[in-house]
């Protein structure tokens, strides 16, 4: 079957768009388009994402009250209200009701976000779409990320360049995803440029991850390398070695045209790990775990790690640790109900046929892993790569 990506408004008769008015079809574009701007939207304008994301939800409800839902729920969406429920709840005992309020809010959106996912993307096509929008947000991120290198803009921290309003560290994250999806990418199309351009989109967005001199960046990256290589196993001799000169060449490529203190950066991971503190990160670490002591079951309150953090002299409201975030503002409690957010989406992944189940667990691999030293948890497309993957991962082979 042809699976390459048609215009967005093709005809309402069209039987893998499904009956469409519109209402459907713009509460599509406007996801879309929403998915499309995360990774760089707010170097744009500041905010940018937050609107078109506001639009998406509007236009969602919108949606489910006229054609109602597909009910294409599952453990997964279970376990995202029980989270967001737990967090809520734990606004009683937050010593900092002020910043709870405001993470609370995010919390709400964030699953209103994955049901809205959930309820537009009802087919493999969609699915696509939605993969496909992400990666050419992240041609459009890296393509400023390497203007700012050229014109010598650098970020505020550690001579790294990024994109303006982006925090360096999550863009590195938000680079890494794409990787993995424009592999799966290249391996859907039936179309030739399509697949070269997915193919070509890899070492490009790999070497903007070079830019931002991020280390957790760089390590989450090569599993997507990785799976592209996977995607490739059983090609003959002749591409293997195409493959090969391609990589080693956009390594040398990468290596020379990235600037130096990036570069070394990226490669002091190990010394970093092994007799360094991970940028203070350790030091957080240890402080949060030690407030987390003293309230095990329930943690601090939603917002409160800042606070908590106060009292060992540590001036972070953020653990850089999702599982530790977790853990000591939401208790024991709040870190299972995320961890079976994780589990429930694992589950159903695992029983995926290999080529899919491969592509899932290396885009579930990156967060994961990017999440031992980000506190992820609370940005939109993370969420929004669970939800996709929820989708997919549930359905069965006659999702087309």
């Amino acid at each position: 079957m042809n699976t390459s990506i048609p215009t967005i408004f093709e005809q309402a008769n069209d039987p893998l768009v499904g009956k469409s008015d519109l209402i459907t079809k713009t509460t599509l574009f406007i996801t879309l388009l929403f998915i499309f701007l995360v990774p760089f939207g707010d170097g744009i304008w500041d905010g940018l994402p937050r609107l078109s994301a506001t639009l998406a939800i509007g236009f969602s409800l919108l949606l489910f009250l006229v054609h109602g839902t597909h009910r294409n729920y599952n453990f997964f969406h279970f376990f995202s209200v029980t989270y967001i429920v737990w967090q809520l709840i734990s606004l009683m005992w937050t010593p900092d009701i002020d910043r709870g309020m405001k993470v609370a809010i995010t919390t709400v959106q964030l699953i209103l976000l994955a049901f809205l996912i959930t309820l537009v993307i009802d087919n493999k096509r969609k699915l696509h779409w939605a993969y496909q929008a992400y990666v050419l947000g992240n041609i459009v991120g890296s393509s400023i990320i390497i203007s700012n290198y050229l014109q010598g803009i650098q970020s505020p921290y550690y001579n790294r360049y990024g994109i303006q309003n982006i925090e360096t560290d999550m863009l590195s994250v938000f680079l890494a995803l794409s990787i993995p999806m424009a592999a799966y990418l290249a391996t859907q199309h039936t179309n030739k440029v399509l697949k070269f351009f997915n193919m070509m989109a890899i070492p490009f967005v790999f070497y903007a991850i070079f830019l931002t001199g991020t280390r957790t960046g760089s390590i989450v990256g090569i599993i997507g390398i990785i799976y592209w290589i996977f995607t490739h196993r059983k090609a003959s001799i002749s591409i293997k070695a195409t493959i090969a000169v391609v990589l080693v060449t956009s390594i040398i490529a990468i290596l020379s045209f990235a600037p130096k203190a990036s570069v070394d950066r990226i490669f002091s991971s190990g010394k970093s790990i092994s007799s360094g503190t991970l940028n203070y990160r350790s030091v957080i670490w240890a402080g949060s775990l030690n407030q987390w002591k003293k309230s095990p079951i329930i943690g601090t309150g939603l917002g409160g790690l800042g606070f908590a953090l106060n009292k060992e002299h540590i001036n972070f409201n953020a653990a850089h640790n999702t599982y530790i975030h977790n853990l000591t503002e939401n208790g024991i409690i709040g870190l299972i109900l995320y961890l079976s957010i994780i589990l429930s989406i694992l589950y159903y992944i695992l029983q995926k046929p290999l080529e899919e189940k491969a592509f899932m667990l290396s885009l579930l691999m990156v967060v994961l892993v990017s999440q031992l030293t980000t506190h992820t948890h609370t940005e939109k497309i993370i969420w929004i790569v669970f939800s996709l993957l929820a989708i997919q991962a549930t359905k069965t082979s006659s999702f087309e």
